[in-house]
C-alpha cells in the first residue's frame, strides 16, 4: 500500500506558499495529544469566544488557527488580541495578507465589498497588529504527523479545497500524508483514492486512514457557508487519528449589529444568520 512519507525539514518543502514554523517542536507537543483546529474567524469575536470555550471544554492540549483572523466582521482588534493573549499559533490567511499589505495594488483589484472591509480593518488596527499579521507563517508542521495551511497545495494564489476537482488538484501537489486547511468556509474531508475522483464528504466522527493522502477542511468560525450558521471547529487526536467536527452556537445577532454599526456591507451581517 501507499506509505505515508515523513515530513522533511521545512526548508526542503515547496516554497510557493512562503515560510513555515514548527510550533509543535518548539512547544514540546508529542503523541497522546488532542489538537483543536479552527479557521476563518473573520473578526467575529462572539463566534471566536464560543469556539474557544468549547475547545477548552473538549480538553484540547493545543489550539491552532489556520488563518483569516480578520476581514468581513467588525471586531478585528478583539479577535487579534484574544488569539495573541492565548498564544495560539496562527497561519497567514488571504484576508490577513490583504490587510497588512498597505497601499498594495493587489488590494485595489479585490471585489468592492471585500476591499471596503479590508480598508476599514486597516483603519482599526494598530501598527503593532499589522506587524504581527505580517509575520504569520504560511505553513505549520508537526514533525512527520501533519501539515497545516490556509488554502490548498494546488497551483495558483489562494486556491480552495471545496469539491472533488479542487481536492484532486490539491492531492497532486500535497507533499505529506495528512494536512489541514480552511479558506472555503465549508468543513469537509478529502481522501486520495488513487483515482481521478477522490473521496470527498462531510466530516463525521472518524479515524483518518494512514495509508492514503488526507486533507481536512476545518470550516469557518466566523462566517460558515455550508448552510449551518453555527460556528465550526475540529478536534484531532494524534495517536488514534480520531477526527471530530464541532458546531457551536453563538450570539449571531450581536455579531450582526456590530457589522451594521460599523457601516460595513450589510451582506456580511445577513449571511451570518443564513450560514452561507
Amino acid at each position: 500500500g501507499w506509505e505515508a512519507p515523513s515530513i522533511p525539514p521545512f526548508k526542503s518543502l515547496p516554497q510557493n506558499k512562503g515560510m513555515g514554523i514548527n510550533f509543535f517542536r518548539q512547544r514540546g507537543i508529542h503523541a497522546m495529544t488532542k489538537i483543536g483546529l479552527f479557521s476563518d474567524v473573520h473578526s467575529n469575536i462572539e463566534a471566536l469566544e464560543a469556539v474557544l470555550k468549547r475547545l477548552d471544554e473538549e480538553g484540547c492540549d493545543m489550539l491552532l488557527c489556520l488563518g483569516d483572523v480578520v476581514g468581513y466582521g467588525a471586531s478585528p482588534n478583539e479577535c487579534l488580541q484574544l488569539i495573541r493573549d492565548r498564544e495560539i499559533p496562527c497561519l497567514m490567511g488571504n484576508h490577513d495578507e490583504y490587510v497588512q499589505l498597505l497601499m498594495d495594488p493587489s488590494v485595489a483589484k479585490l471585489r468592492e465589498e471585500v476591499r471596503q472591509s479590508i480598508e476599514w480593518t486597516q483603519s482599526k488596527l494598530t501598527l503593532e497588529d499589522l506587524k504581527w499579521l505580517g509575520k504569520l507563517p504560511y505553513r505549520l508542521e508537526l514533525e512527520d504527523e501533519m501539515l497545516c495551511i490556509h488554502s490548498s497545495f494546488a497551483a495558483g494564489r489562494w486556491p480552495y479545497c471545496r469539491d472533488e476537482k479542487s481536492f484532486h488538484d490539491n492531492f497532486a501537489e500535497q507533499p505529506v500524508q495528512l494536512a489541514f486547511c480552511g479558506h472555503s468556509h465549508r468543513p469537509m474531508v478529502g481522501i486520495d483514492t488513487g483515482e481521478e475522483t477522490p473521496y470527498v464528504d462531510f466530516i463525521r466522527p472518524m479515524e483518518l486512514p494512514s495509508d492514503k493522502k488526507v486533507m481536512v477542511n476545518v470550516g469557518s468560525v466566523g462566517q460558515p457557508r455550508d448552510g449551518d450558521n453555527r460556528a465550526c471547529a475540529c478536534t484531532y487526536v494524534l495517536e488514534t487519528r480520531h477526527l471530530e467536527l464541532l458546531r457551536i452556537p453563538y450570539d449571531i445577532e450581536t455579531a450582526q449589529n456590530r457589522i451594521f454599526f460599523a457601516r460595513l456591507p450589510e451582506k456580511f451581517a445577513l449571511r451570518l444568520e443564513m450560514g452561507k
